[in-house]
C-alpha cells in the first residue's frame, strides 16, 4: 500500500534521515520506536509532505512520486488519503470541539455543514466526547484535546492514520484514555503508523515494529522478534535502557 525508498533529509549539516526504506501493507499497524532525534517524527511528516526530503521516492497504491520532482497533484492526493494526529494537538483555540472536527470536512472535502456536523458528532461519540461538542479547547484536558485531534483525523475517512507521539504531551494520568482510543482505532482495521515511546502499548497493538537509529531503519520485525529476541545490538541496548526507565 505504501512504500518509501531511500528517503534522505538534512537540516543544515545534520543528517536526519540517511536512506530510509519502509513498506507498509494495507491493514498493518506499524509502531516506530527508537531514540529521540533519530528521525521518527520526520519520517512520518515526509509521508504527507509536511517536510520535504532531499531525495527518495514514495509510492501510495498507484500514486508514485520522486521527492526531488514533487508533483502538486500527487502531494494533494496523498494528503487526502492520510490523516495525522500531532504531539501538540493542533486544534484551533477559537473553534468549539465540533467545529474543529468539522473544519477539514467543510474546507477540504467541501461537504455541507449539515453533513459535516453529522460526521463530526459520530466521530466525537466514538472517542468519548459526545458531551463536549460545544466546549472550547481551553475548557478541555490534554487527553480530551488529543481525542478531539483523533476524531478530526478519523472524520476525513483516511486510508492511513499517522500518529506522532500522541501521548508525549500528556500528564501521566491522561495517557491511558488516549491509548484506549488509539487501540480502538487500530483494531478497526485502518492502516496505522505510530511513533511512540510507549513500548508495552506498541507491543500489544502492532503487527510490526520498526526500530530507527541514526536516521535509518535498523530493525524491522514482529513484536516478538523485536522485543523478545532482538538480534540487533543497538536495539537490545535501547530496549534495556527503556526498561530501566520504567
Amino acid at each position: 500500500m505504501l512504500e518509501l525508498k531511500n528517503i534522505k533529509l538534512s537540516y543544515g549539516s545534520t543528517q536526519i534521515l540517511n536512506g530510509v526504506d519502509l513498506s507498509v501493507k494495507r491493514g498493518d499497524v506499524v509502531s516506530i520506536i527508537g531514540p529521540s532525534g533519530t528521525g521518527k517524527t520526520t519520517l512520518l511528516k515526509c509521508i504527507n509532505y509536511l517536510v520535504k526530503p532531499a531525495s527518495g521516492t514514495i509510492a501510495f497504491d498507484k500514486i508514485k512520486m520522486d521527492y526531488q520532482q514533487a508533483d502538486k497533484n500527487a502531494i494533494q492526493a496523498i494528503r487526502l488519503r492520510t490523516a495525522m494526529v500531532f504531539q501538540q494537538f493542533n486544534v484551533f483555540k477559537n473553534m468549539t470541539v465540533i467545529q474543529n472536527v468539522m473544519d477539514p470536512l467543510v474546507v477540504v472535502q467541501r461537504k455541507s455543514k449539515d453533513e459535516a456536523r453529522a460526521i463530526a458528532k459520530q466521530e466525537l461519540e466514538r472517542v468519548g466526547l459526545s458531551d463536549k461538542l460545544d466546549n472550547y479547547p481551553s475548557q478541555l484536558s490534554g487527553g480530551q484535546l488529543q481525542r478531539t485531534g483523533i476524531a478530526r483525523a478519523l472524520a476525513v475517512k483516511p486510508d492511513v492514520m499517522l500518529f506522532d507521539e500522541p501521548t508525549s504531551s500528556l500528564d501521566p494520568e491522561l495517557v491511558g484514555e488516549v491509548l484506549k482510543v488509539i487501540k480502538d482505532v487500530t483494531s478497526s482495521g485502518i492502516t496505522s503508523l505510530l511513533v511512540t515511546h510507549e513500548m508495552q502499548f506498541a507491543k500489544n497493538i502492532s503487527n510490526r515494529i520498526v526500530f530507527m537509529d541514526r536516521g535509518v531503519v535498523a530493525a524491522d520485525g514482529s513484536p516478538a522478534e523485536i522485543f523478545e529476541s532482538p538480534s540487533n545490538p543497538r536495539l537490545a541496548q535501547f530496549l534495556s535502557s527503556e526498561h530501566s526507565l520504567q
